[in-house]
């Protein structure tokens, strides 16, 4: 994915700027944290400088580290109790000091991930955000690293309370329209998440047919030879994995295509509204 789809904002300075009380509310924080919110290259470029400083600290030493002393230790404790020792506690203290120092190391990587998401520019944009999202403004996503989501839905820094404005929106001048969206990018959509099992399925379904036409060779059982349509049913599962995933490799280059429109509208000043979740994991996958 090249450079513009990358630099897709999770709301741009117009949309900011559209309604009186949301731009007042931003420039308190702006003033408050030290940081001005409205300069889209600046704000773009620090998101993406917190952005890998978080990735780093999640695929660093640290991380390896911990993973291999995991590895090891869970290893250790197995061979060490399943050799009946005299003294178990002694047996397995080895390696269960090993799991702790693994803990300690994760601990530590849970720590300094914390530290960073509570950096005051990232403070003061979670304000933004939350305020944009209570005014009505157009929010495209709100990245998940921001809030520091993991696997889970639990979030270490949400996006804070902010009371929602009274009085009904106080929009300013009538932002231009964002790019149509194509029939190419909605059917990327709708087959994104599709998929994924053909591989697994199709091998299954071809052991199952290999085992059964060898129970119906060696049993002289001919009825059982019918388990060769598994064979062919596994055939016809990796074949049409295989044109699914050519069908969406297809339609993610279009669908980059119009991230990147998006890109270049809300520099210009269009309100680009909430991403769906495969354009969001297409945009996440720029890195």
């Amino acid at each position: 994915m090249n450079d513009d789809t990358g630099g897709l904002l999770p709301i741009g300075a117009q949309a900011l700027s559209s309604d009186p009380r949301l731009a007042a509310a931003v420039r308190d924080f702006g003033s408050t944290y030290g940081y001005d919110y409205f300069d889209d290259d600046t704000v773009g470029r620090t998101l993406a400088e917190h952005e890998s400083s978080l990735r780093r600290v999640a695929r660093g030493r640290l991380v390896w580290a911990g993973s291999l002393a995991t590895a090891v230790g869970i290893i250790w404790l197995v061979w060490a109790a399943s050799g009946k020792p005299a003294n178990m506690a002694v047996a397995v203290a080895p390696p269960a000091a090993v799991l702790l120092l693994a803990l300690a190391a994760f601990v530590q990587v849970n720590l300094q991930g914390r530290r960073k998401l509570r950096h005051p520019f990232l403070e003061g944009y979670r304000h933004v955000l939350a305020a944009a999202l209570a005014h009505g403004a157009p929010v495209t996503y709100v990245p998940a690293w921001l809030t520091g989501r993991g696997g889970g839905q639990l979030d270490v820094a949400p996006l804070p309370s902010y009371a929602a404005p009274t009085g009904g929106p106080a929009r300013g001048a009538v932002p231009m329209a964002p790019p149509p969206k194509p029939a190419e990018v909605e059917e990327y959509e709708r087959i994104a998440e599709q998929g994924g099992w053909h591989d697994e399925a199709g091998w299954i379904l071809v052991i199952a047919g290999a085992v059964g036409v060898g129970y119906a060779a060696v049993k002289n059982l001919p009825a059982a030879y019918a388990a060769v349509l598994l064979i062919g049913l596994g055939i016809w599962t990796w074949v049409a994995g295989h044109r699914l995933g050519r069908r969406q490799r297809e339609l993610s280059r279009e669908a980059r295509v119009y991230l990147d429109e998006l890109t270049r509208a809300q520099a210009a000043g269009a309100p680009v509204h909430e991403l769906s979740p495969p354009l969001r994991k297409l945009l996440d996958s720029r890195l």
